[in-house]
Formats: structure tokens, sequence, C-alpha cells
């Protein structure tokens, strides 16, 4: 028989037990909590050729999870996939399979921005983050900057070659949000400063890094450079031209009839042929998980997809990606279809090559531009084909070009041709 003092003797180590128990879950969630980074405003910059690109990240704690949030002029992409990966922190861009890898210092982050790049190489740009910064590219504004207001004509030069677009720049004080138009698309949200005689933009959204420099020379011209990355530079020349506009790009020739057949991300192949295309509308779009402007034509099409499917409109992305592996490809696309809960088919058609995707879908010949966009009649002929996208960083433009687009859905929805063509 087990006395009282015999008794409490055996439960002192039961209690050590639970109590170190207790002791390590709560040291674990310590550990969890410190993984995460600390909330705020943080001016984070990365190490391009051309300098310092800087851009904002907001970190907060929304229902108990961490998010961080990069904004990119009136842009913002909420990152919320953040963990710890043995000595640092992995943030993963939603939509693509860009990242940022990180180590807390004392004022705040230092790592890098791994950018996947064509044949599913990987570029790492040093990055830092400083806690409590919220300026871009200097601490205070110029009180007397230069004025770049208005639209400019833009000519960008590289390896002997150039190439035309449109500047529209707005401008309040020292401070300057942008976009830039090409024949193919348009540069997405760029946002900076005017110093002096100097402007400086950037733009960093998870899918692109872009710096800009430009000096306003005497004659009321601009020179300068545009940085992509650590991989790609371009001279910059520009003059005011509220009237500047931009000759069609070469287009990929329109053919009468559009044929595919490539595997979904289930392994599954679709068609063309398929029933579920049979007497529709279809939009069919060329483009990549890793393309900017294939994000906002996704953005673009989804509430007109929900709002027409009904009525015989189908939609469906032939995917042309980084990796020369289906497994790598699905992945990325997994990301892109999570984004925006894309719910229309996406088909693993080849590499990211203009060449390569030219081999895939030969009724085009000639590719020029990520995303090119068909749009097939309910009888299967072709009736438009447009190159690239510009989105809604571009303004008036955008707005036009979603009337237009709508209208021209809507048209053939309302035809009762024959549907021998599918």
């Amino acid at each position: 028989m087990q006395t009282a003092a015999h008794r409490s003797s055996m439960q002192v180590p039961i209690f050590k037990h639970v109590l170190c128990a207790m002791l390590a879950l709560l040291l674990s969630a310590c550990t969890r909590s410190s993984a995460l980074l600390e909330s705020g405003n943080y001016r984070a910059v990365l190490a391009v050729p051309g300098g310092d690109l800087p851009f904002q990240v907001n970190v907060s704690v929304d229902h108990g999870a961490t998010v961080a949030v990069i904004q990119n002029g009136p842009e913002s992409v909420r990152i919320t996939e953040i963990e710890r990966v043995d000595d640092h922190l992995v943030l993963r861009i939603p939509g693509y399979e860009n990242r940022l890898e990180v180590q807390a210092t004392e004022d705040g982050y230092r790592g890098d921005a791994v950018m996947v790049r064509p044949g599913g190489k990987t570029v790492r740009l040093p990055l830092s983050m400083t806690r409590h910064q919220s300026w871009r590219f200097f601490p205070s504004p110029d009180e007397h900057p230069s004025n770049i207001n208005g639209r400019w004509a833009i000519t960008f030069s590289s390896d002997g070659t150039s190439s035309p677009a449109i500047g529209e720049f707005t401008q309040s004080g020292a401070h300057v949000t942008a976009t830039i138009l090409d024949p193919t698309g348009d540069h997405r949200f760029i946002e900076g400063e005017v110093r002096g005689q100097n402007l400086l933009l950037s733009r960093f959204d998870g899918g692109s890094a872009y710096l800009y420099h430009a000096t306003l020379q005497a004659d009321g011209t601009l020179d300068g450079k545009w940085w992509s990355g650590a991989w790609h530079v371009s001279d910059l020349a520009a003059h005011r031209d509220e009237q500047a506009t931009l000759t069609d790009p070469a287009s990929t020739k329109m053919p009468a009839t559009f044929s595919f057949s490539f595997p979904d991300l289930d392994g599954k192949t679709v068609s063309s042929t398929d029933a579920r295309f049979r007497g529709k509308v279809l939009v069919v779009s060329l483009g990549g998980s890793w393309c900017p402007n294939c994000h906002d034509e996704a953005a673009f099409l989804l509430p007109l997809y929900r709002e027409l499917k009904d009525q015989g409109l189908e939609v469906v992305f032939l995917e042309f990606e980084h990796f020369g592996n289906l497994a790598d490809s699905v992945a990325a696309n997994r990301r892109f279809v999570k984004k925006l809960d894309i719910p229309w088919p996406m088909l693993i058609a080849g590499i990211s090559e203009r060449e390569n995707a030219a081999t895939k879908v030969p009724d085009l010949g000639k590719i020029y531009a990520f995303p090119t966009t068909l749009v097939i009649d309910r009888s299967g002929k072709v009736r438009d084909l447009h190159s690239g996208f510009s989105g809604p960083a571009t303004g008036a433009h955008y707005e036009a070009f979603k009337s237009e687009f709508t209208a021209l859905i809507k048209g053939l929805l309302a035809e009762t041709h024959q549907t021998a063509g599918r």
C-alpha cells in the first residue's frame, strides 16, 4: 500500500514532464512567431546593374497570419505564403514561381529576390528591406523638380535594334506615376520621382523588376536607360508629343480556323474538337504563368467569362512555360490558377520561346508577343486576333479595349452560325 508521501514523490517527476512539455510547446510557438516578418513599413531595394531599384513593402497581421504587401504604384501584391526554410524566410509571390528569401538584420531584412528565367534558370537579385522607411528614391522630395508631366514618344534601343513606345507620366510635385505602352502591351504600373533634371522610376510587382533613369536635356528631350532585372538593358530617348501614337505591331497572321490539342494540368488531353467547345464562342490565349501581362489579361477575362459562360462563351489558355518538363510547368500554372481562381482549362503547350510556340501552333505562323489572343466564333472561324495586352495601368486605353472586346464577344454570341467548323 502506497503512503501519501510515496504518492507525492511519484507525482513530482510526472509534474516535471508535463511542465517541460508545456514549455516546449511555448518555445515552439515563440519560434514560429519569431520566424515571421515583423509588422511595419519597409523600404525594399533590389540591386540591379543600373543601381537601386526601390519599392515599398507593408507587413501586418491579418486574422493571426502574417501578410506582406508589395506596393507598386496603385497596385498591391498581397503575399500570404510566408514560411521559414532552414535559416531564412521565404515569401512566395502569388501566381509566379518567383520568391523573396530573407534573413533578419538589426534594421530589417537582407536576402535575394529569386527570379525564374527561361530554361528554368534562377537569377538572384540582392534585396534589402529597411524598417520604418516610407520613401522611394529619396527621403525628402525636391521642392523645385523639373516638369515631365504628359505624353512622350519614346524609342528604346538595344543591340542595334530599336522599338517605339509611349510614356504617359502623371506628376504631382516631385512624385510620378506612369506607364509605358509599346506595340505589344505595356510596362504596367511604374512609380518614382523627379530630382532636379533627373527622372527615376521603378517597378517590382513580383513578376518583373524594372528600373528607369533619364535626364531632361537642355532641348527638352529625355535621355537615359531602362533595365529589366539583371538580364537586359536598353537605351531610352524621348521627346514630348501629346499626339504620339503607335503603329500596329507586326501581327501574327489570322488563320481561317485554329486547332489545338495539349494536356491540361491533370494530364488529360484537351482539343479544339472537344464537345465542350462545339458551337461556342471561344477565346484562346497563348501565354505563360511567368508573364505579368498574361496575368492582367486573365484578370480582365474572368468577369466576362462568368457573365457570359451560360450564353456560350468558353476560354482556354495555351501555356508556354520557362520549364522544359511537364511537372514544373504544371506546378507553375497551379500557382497562376490559385492566384486568380481561374476556372477555364490551362493547357501546357511548350516552352516560353516564340519560335517554339510557332511550331506548336503552326496555324499561326510567327508569334510576336505573349499573350497572343484569338477569338473564334460559333462556327469555328477565327474572327479576331491581337498580339500583346495593355492592362489597367494604361487607363483610358484599357477602358476602350474593354468596351471594344466586350462588344465583339457579345456580338458573336448573338450570332447563330452553323457549327460545322468544329
